[in-house]
């Protein structure tokens, strides 16, 4: 690895003790419960306090940044939502950066964004507007390419403009244009730069979960729950070192 570090059960289990402790959004203090996911791990490692572990890719640590700091209910639910997501990611720095963030915009856009879709479509009194959203929602989902979240994006501001005299329901259309906009720039701009590429996919999930579930902070949780499984998923098929521990999370935090 790249960041010269050894990984082994020990640390991993180091790790997990400090994100179990709760995790805050923002960078925070080196205290258990009083730090960032990934100053959790610089905690762990015995590093000064910070949130750029050299055993952690850019664009993962991007990515996970941007979930850590995305409105969980609580600290409690923040750090049980991202444990195995904070250990998947150990010795992610030797992957290449360009495909976790390929993967990470490809699979908001299919598994994400809908949700955003739908979300805005149930408050439409507009049925053509209510169909073109959920037309949009299949085909993200049936091909979750950077075309399809433009066109995702496009009927989103349509629906918006047409629920103007409906706070919610605009509100929620927007919303769904933005988190469709930001999961294009992802697929589109990855080559470019991977780390702010995987930063605006993860913004797109967090978008659709503010909107797709405003009022129910359960329901918020378990869409960026599913973000962070995304991402272990995309991470233990990219072969990243740390999945290799992610038997440890199996207990109850």
């Amino acid at each position: 690895m790249k960041g010269n570090v050894e990984l082994s059960e020990a640390l991993a289990s180091k790790v997990l003790s400090a994100v179990d402790a709760g995790l805050v959004s923002g960078l925070g203090v080196q205290k258990p419960g009083k730090m960032c996911v990934e100053a959790a791990v610089c905690f762990a490692l015995g590093l000064p306090h910070g949130d750029n572990p050299p055993c952690v890719g850019s664009a993962v640590r991007a990515a996970k940044i941007r979930l850590n700091d995305s409105r969980w209910s609580s600290n409690e639910a923040r750090a049980k939502g991202m444990r195995r997501v904070a250990i998947a990611q150990l010795g992610s720095d030797a992957l290449d950066q360009v495909d976790f963030s390929n993967r990470l915009a490809t699979e908001v856009i299919r598994q994400i964004v809908p949700i955003a879709l739908r979300a805005a479509a149930s408050m439409q009194k507009d049925e053509k507007h209510r169909d073109a959203l959920e037309v949009a929602a299949k085909q993200c989902e049936a091909k979750p390419t950077e075309a399809n979240a433009r066109s995702a994006r496009k009927a989103a501001y349509a629906a918006a403009y047409a629920a103007a005299d409906a706070a919610a329901a605009y509100a929620a259309a927007y919303a769904a244009a933005d988190a469709a906009a930001a999961a294009a720039y992802a697929a589109a701009d990855a080559d470019a730069d991977a780390a702010a590429a995987a930063d605006y996919a993860a913004a797109a999930a967090a978008y659709a979960a503010d909107y797709a579930a405003e009022s129910r902070a359960k329901a918020r949780d378990e869409i960026l729950s599913t973000v962070a499984e995304i991402m272990v998923g995309i991470l233990r098929d990219m072969k990243s070192p740390g999945c290799a521990f992610l038997y440890l999370t199996e207990t109850q935090s």
